[in-house]
């Protein structure tokens, strides 16, 4: 029975035109330092008051300079943390199961969106969109960037009806809650937090650790680099090997596109290198306990950046990301032109849409990309339960099983190759065998197939040929399945 299924592109609208916002910035200015006590002669008696005047003023000038970059940091994060409707579950030390909404949610799945920021075209179009996956366990990092000129689905706004377009828009149609909402729908895992940063913010953060160590794969040219002012281009060199970059130069070498720079695929894994480097700068104690460099940091956070982490769920991450080794992280680009894409060129496939990509698997249906997805954002819970699962087809759909357990093992579930069930079924059915003892992978599949799993006893032996270990779990799948990953 198993084969192919057949998939149906829908024709979308033509989309509207964004019209960008400014940012509003803001500055944080430090508090005058103390003057130092003059030298006051004292008899011999009296040098015991003076060793605790002198210890009082020390005392007194850390307080100051404490309270100066502490309150810096207070000043900044008014500026920059947003309200936070929920949170990474990953993050709390007792994981509530019944908060996990779906595979991935082990993780801490945080989207980073790059802006051009006040004074530059479409200030608000998310041209760097990327999602920054951390397992808070085993610290398994990975980073997945999405094109730009992706065309999706944008919900409506209170300002917008819904309509499709670049995935660049959505930012600048409802803010980072919005672009959010649709990056979520295309990568089929929870995304739990968002960081917005523009040019000027970029720049003065790698400026205010003292700049990145990068090492330059191959020498890069653009004649079509656009001039700080956004009026022409001022071509850009830059040559290969190690070198040190200021903020300034490492924006140019992230934005850098045309002739030999790879065009948005190769900017987005330099891009992704570029902020590996700041991690690792970053996180050196000589950053962390330099006052200067830490107010610096922040500052520039301060004025530039917008986030729903809060101060609590900061102090964690940055526990978390100093035991993280940036050499190895997985760095992916969904790109198109090569044989294991998911992506193609879709320029001319759509009226009025201009230069895109759309998905290899049919407009608007993401499975593909959430499988790839899932199998780099490795969700532990899945892993650690490894309970043993076999699939039946009881659709009458041909090849339905086998699109099941694909999709299943491209998010690590132990599976077993697929199986035709005895009969018809109308619903698909989840068999519990374990009695409970395999909550976190029950509680996936339920979300991912949308039924509640039914407790029964174990059966005595495995009905695939040959034997082999009976199944923990039983998925019957029904005529009613619709694999995710569609818009349509």
């Amino acid at each position: 029975m198993d084969g192919p299924v057949r998939r149906v592109n829908v024709p979308p609208i033509a989309p509207q035109e964004v019209t960008p916002a400014r940012l509003a910035t803001a500055t944080a200015a430090p508090a005058p330092e103390p003057t130092a006590p003059a030298f006051e002669y004292r008899k011999k008696p009296a040098k015991r008051r003076w060793i605790k005047r002198g210890l009082l003023t020390v005392g007194l000038l850390a307080l100051l300079v404490g309270g100066w970059v502490v309150g810096s940091a207070l000043l900044a994060a008014r500026n920059i943390i947003s309200h936070s409707n929920g949170g990474a579950p990953a993050l709390a030390a007792n994981v509530d199961i019944t908060k996990l909404k779906g595979e991935g949610d082990g993780r801490i799945n945080i989207l980073v969106l790059g802006i051009g920021g006040s004074g530059h075209d479409g200030a608000n179009l998310s041209d760097t969109i990327m999602i920054m996956s951390i397992d808070p366990k085993t610290k398994n990092t990975a980073m997945l960037s999405v094109p730009r000129d992706l065309y999706v689905k944008i919900p409506a706004t209170g300002k917008y009806q819904t309509q499709y377009g670049k995935i660049n828009a959505a930012n600048a149609y409802g803010g980072p809650d919005l672009a959010r909402k649709v990056v979520q729908n295309v990568i089929g895992v929870p995304i739990h937090y968002y960081i917005q940063v523009d040019f000027s913010g970029f720049k003065q953060a790698i400026d205010a650790v003292g700049g990145v160590d990068i090492n330059v794969p191959t020498a890069l040219y653009d004649s079509q680099f656009p001039c700080d002012n956004d009026r022409g281009y001022c071509p850009l060199s830059i040559k290969a090997g190690q070198q040190h970059m200021n903020g300034t130069v490492a924006l140019r070498y992230a934005r850098c596109r045309h002739n030999v720079c790879g065009g948005d695929f190769g900017r987005a894994a330099r891009q992704q290198q570029v902020l590996a480097a700041l991690k690792t700068k970053s996180m050196q104690l000589s950053t962390l306990t330099n006052p200067v460099k830490l107010t610096g940091l922040i500052s520039a956070l301060g004025s530039h950046v917008k986030t729903d982490l809060q101060l609590e769920e900061i102090k964690k991450m940055a526990t978390i990301a100093k035991d993280i080794d940036t050499s190895k992280i997985t760095n992916k680009v969904l790109d198109y032109g090569q044989p294991d894409s998911l992506l193609i060129d879709g320029s001319g496939l759509i009226a009025g849409a201009g230069s895109i990509e759309l998905p290899k698997a049919g407009n608007f249906d993401y499975s593909d990309i959430q499988d790839f997805v899932k199998n780099i954002f490795v969700d532990h819970y899945i892993t650690d339960e490894n309970a043993r699962i076999e699939v039946q087809n009881g659709s009458g759909i041909t090849g339905l099983a086998g699109i099941v357990v694909t999709s299943l093992k491209a998010a690590h579930y132990n599976v077993a190759d697929p199986l035709n069930a005895d009969g018809s079924y109308a619903k698909t059915v989840i068999y519990d065998y374990t009695n409970g003892k395999k909550p976190y992978t029950i509680k996936y599949l339920e979300n991912r197939f949308g039924v509640k799993a039914q407790r029964m006893a174990a059966p005595s032996v495995s009905p695939s040929p040959g034997g082999g270990a009976a199944p923990e779990i039983r998925i019957i799948v029904g005529s009613d399945y619709k694999r995710s990953g569609s818009s349509r």
